[in-house]
């Protein structure tokens, strides 16, 4: 019976037990972390040899300081009975995965280079294993591996021991004769029968190549999901060790030549023909890894890829896999089956998290092996922060002080990033791990670290750029917007460290440019047709931008800073933010490119609910609605309703609810924002939109179909979104936000005039989404703080504004605010729980009533929004979600380069 506290260690529950010994989970009460406490079986704990080896397992663990490895913590004595304190690794042994079936190939050729990098530490130490197996190695949630129970392992000094936390052997551990005082001396079988070398199963004495056996046995296993030296009894499964060969037929078709000699050379029973070192077998991983893979073994010809948009949307993920990779074809002309094929992987995020969208989150190392990702919290209000990645191993690792950063970028050498965080560009050295304010910068959007040691960079979502000193300093401004709301972003410095691109939005003459400090003058790279996207400069003569969807490769004449010959696609369905002009993309010279997939978005149905929660689903197509921007007609049969694209972009569709009919409205390759309304008379649809690249206005789109006529002629700089008509068809507001500052102002536009519009009222807040009673008196809108759970809804006095009164008292959601009777005002909180008030205007004041739940106080369900009141008929139009939005996937290119052989480059 073991104490329900071992020092400062409570004892929480038991893990599991074995031969070798019992593990518990505790608690350390001093640094308030989870920990593994093993002890010996109470048949074991006073066996002086048994004791002797459990006290050299400590020294043995505390030596080998590796993150693959269960590390130790300490070694505690409590009623005459000795404890290691061991670290707790959450997740799943290798074994219980493999009970599932086995591991893709890529997952197979990650995990086992983990592995091998832990045993390599191990041996260089003198320590071996001698009892690896999957059940002894640890799958933690993020994809990282850890050996652990050496429990068995001998040194060069002598035999010690080892064991770590979770699991149990899948196997049992062969400890026999038990009765003989040294485990090591010949005769004495010792390790799990299936996977320990044949000299191990004669008795005999053993060295690091019997650890090789054994990785030989588990890389085989991951590979075909069963064991290469099978047998029903520990002596049928030891006789097969040493008299059977592995039946490497088994092996799936798309395992890599140099892994089948690897596993020929590690499962030699002759270990003098055995591979000699495990640092080999990594090292053949590695290349295995990287290098393209091998033409399938028929001989048939992969479809190109872009004869499927879903090539990439087929690739599957397995638990925490890190990559499954897609072989596909040259882009080359006249390619043959005998070529050899780049490779995508699909990289697997940490656990919880997800890629910060709205913002550049990506970016790779100039030699190619090293990402950094921006990530948040999925569905949290935590800032984000980044995380750095080798590209050939599983593990994203947490980079301290970089919380909130965005527009991630490299250092030339790349031994240190800049970031933009807390209205500052940021730069973090990895050697020392300490972060650096170089100046100041409040709407950070792009920056770039040239040759000479400067940056030039993106201050502000409007204006210039500007450059510092890499080591920090006052920066001096180097480009000037030429109108108000011009935004110069996302630079990219080019070889020589002085002449940069850059992308100029929000402008009469939108595109990339190249500016040359020399001359103090920019020259128009690619033009703007419909987007404008970023463009990298990759050594020698190429120039990566974004078309649409697909990331394209042109060649690039550096001296004259002019495109030459013509684009060609390298990666299709990429994340581009048409509006902020960045691609979610970094390349390397090298030929490695990471980037975010397009993600479909959510898709919903239409449907009614009534005021009992009683929902009627209605017979539209799943569309990706963008909630709370829907205007009703009248006769609650058709809406006019915002939708979104793959990309975020914004669509608006007249839905005919009771036939299912949707007609889009306006020019579908236009930027259109806060949805849309119907205009007085319904024969015409009002929107925000841009008639005019970088000019959005306030348009109104007959649904006859011909073009729009402006409303509100827009101005650089600003965005529009046309919300609500006062009931007798009048007036009209609308949103207008600056580019700049992000704040929005409720604007007020006579229909049928030629009058400016006026600002309703005048505040420091960012207000939204206005919509005026039934009666035309009140307006209800939203304030929107820094973050969603600090909007609140309010209501002011119209014409003449009263002073605002805030209704819910609590935090609601940026769409809330639906009128649902002639003084009567629902919204929906942060808890989504509905609620309604009475609400009047009398005497110039706003008065409101005691908040009522609706629908029995019932939260609403995770995936139904609220979109308009029908006000004729009593019932909510609603949208319930029908195919949930998948993860952000981000993607790892082995070699663009391959795709674009023969391209004639630029001149350097």
């Amino acid at each position: 019976m073991h104490p329900a506290a071992i020092g400062p260690y409570q004892i929480i529950r038991e893990l599991g037990r074995g031969g070798m010994g019992e593990v518990f989970l505790a608690r350390d009460t001093r640094l308030d972390r989870q920990v593994a406490i093993k002890a010996l079986p109470a048949h074991l704990a006073q066996d002086a040899d048994r004791l002797a080896r459990f006290q050299r397992e400590a020294k043995v663990l505390a030596s080998l300081n590796h993150p693959g490895i269960g590390a130790i913590y300490g070694l505690e004595e409590a009623n005459g009975h000795q404890y290691l304190i061991l670290e707790f690794v959450e997740g799943e042994t290798l074994a219980d995965r493999l009970a599932k079936g086995p591991l893709p190939v890529d997952e197979t050729l990650m995990f086992a280079k983990q592995i091998a990098e832990a045993l390599e530490v191990a041996h260089e130490k003198g320590v071996v294993h001698r009892d690896l197996k999957p059940g002894n190695v640890m799958v933690t949630p993020d994809g990282v591996l850890k050996v652990l129970d050496f429990g068995l392992a001998r040194t060069e000094e002598g035999p010690v021991s080892t064991t770590t936390g979770q699991a149990m052997a899948d196997s049992p551990t062969v400890t026999s004769p038990a009765r003989l005082h040294s485990p090591t001396i010949p005769g004495v079988i010792m390790g799990t029968a299936g996977y320990m070398s044949p000299e191990q199963a004669r008795g005999k004495t053993v060295d690091k190549r019997s650890d090789i056996f054994s990785f030989g046995c588990v890389l085989y296993e991951m590979l075909t999901g069963s064991q290469p030296f099978r047998g029903e009894t520990v002596a049928d499964a030891i006789g097969a060790t040493l008299h059977k060969e592995s039946d490497f037929a088994l092996l799936p078709a798309g395992t890599p030549r140099r892994v089948r000699e690897l596993l020929t050379n590690c499962l030699a029973k002759d270990r003098k023909q055995r591979l000699h070192d495990i640092g080999d077998a990594r090292l053949e991983l590695e290349r295995a890894i990287t290098e393209p893979r091998d033409v399938p073994s028929d001989g048939a010809t992969p479809r190109p890829w872009w004869s499927s948009a879903g090539v990439l949307a087929t690739v599957s993920l397995v638990a925490v896999a890190a990559a499954v990779w897609a072989v596909i074809p040259r882009l080359s002309r006249g390619a043959t089956p005998n070529e050899q094929r780049v490779y995508r992987a699909t990289l697997t995020l940490p656990k919880g998290m997800t890629l910060v969208e709205s913002l550049r989150s990506v970016a790779i190392s100039p030699d190619g092996t090293r990402a950094l990702v921006s990530l948040v919290v999925k569905d949290g209000t935590t800032p984000p922060s980044l995380f750095l990645r080798d590209v050939s191993r599983l593990e994203f690792r947490p980079l301290g002080g970089t919380e909130g950063a965005s527009f991630p970028f490299w250092s030339p050498d790349g031994g240190s990033i800049g970031f933009f965080a807390e209205g500052k560009l940021k730069r973090l050295d990895l050697g020392d791990g300490i972060v650096r304010e170089l100046c100041d910068a409040p709407v950070g959007r792009g920056a770039s670290w040239g040759s000479k040691g400067t940056i030039v960079f993106a201050p502000s979502a409007g204006g210039g750029l500007s450059i510092v000193n890499d080591a920090g300093g006052t920066p001096t401004a180097v480009t000037t917007s030429k109108t108000p709301g011009e935004s110069h972003r996302v630079p990219q410095m080019l070889p020589d460290g002085e002449r940069f691109l850059y992308v100029v939005n929000n402008s009469a003459a939108p595109g990339v440019y190249a500016f040359d400090p020399s001359t103090k003058q920019s020259q128009l790279v690619i033009g703007s047709v419909n987007d404008t996207s970023e463009a990298f400069y990759v050594d020698p003569g190429m120039l990566v931008f974004a078309r649409g969807e697909n990331l394209m490769v042109q060649p690039f004449d550096v001296r004259r800073l002019e495109l030459t010959g013509s684009a060609r696609p390298i990666a299709a369905d990429v994340q581009y933010e048409k509006r902020r002009a960045f691609v979610n993309a970094g390349v390397s010279p090298r030929g490695t490119l990471i980037y975010q997939a397009v993600n479909p978005q959510t898709r919903y149905r239409l449907a009614w609910m009534d005021r009992k929660g009683e929902r009627t689903v209605l017979p539209t197509e799943p569309l990706s609605v963008r909630s709370g921007f829907t205007s009703l007609s009248k006769d609650g049969r058709r809406a006019v309703v915002e939708t979104t694209g793959s990309r975020g972009e914004s669509y608006v569709s007249v839905i005919d609810m009771e036939r299912g009919i949707r007609m889009p409205i306006g020019d579908p390759r236009a930027t259109f924002n806060y949805g849309g309304l119907w205009a007085p008379g319904e024969q015409s649809v009002i929107v925000g939109t841009d008639l005019s690249p970088g000019i959005q206005s306030v348009v109104s789109y007959p649904l006859s179909g011909g073009p729009g006529t402006p409303i509100v002629k827009g101005e650089f700089g600003f965005e529009y979104g046309a919300t609500t008509v006062t009931p007798d068809g009048k007036v009209l507001l609308f949103v207008q936000t600056s580019v700049i500052d992000k704040l929005p102002d409720i604007m007020c536009q006579i229909l049928g005039t030629d009058q400016p519009a006026t600002r309703l009222m005048r505040t420091p807040e960012g207000e939204w989404n206005p919509r005026f009673s039934p009666a035309g008196d009140l307006v209800a809108y939203t304030v929107a703080g820094e973050e969603d759970t600090s909007v609140v809804l309010k209501v002011v006095c119209y014409p003449t504004p009263s002073a605002p009164v805030q209704v819910s008292p609590t935090p609601v959601t940026l769409s809330s605010g639906l009128w649902v009777g002639p003084a009567e005002l629902s919204w929906v909180d942060t808890s989504r729980r509905s609620w309604s008030a009475t609400i009047t205007g009398k005497d110039g004041r706003v008065e409101v009533g005691a908040p009522k739940s609706m629908f029995g106080g019932t939260p609403l369900d995770k995936g139904i929004s609220i979109l308009d009141y029908d006000v004729t008929r009593d019932r909510f139009l609603i949208a319930v979600e029908a195919e949930p939005r998948e993860d952000a996937r981000l993607i790892l290119v082995s070699d663009w380069r391959s795709d674009v052989a023969g391209m004639q480059a630029g001149p350097k």
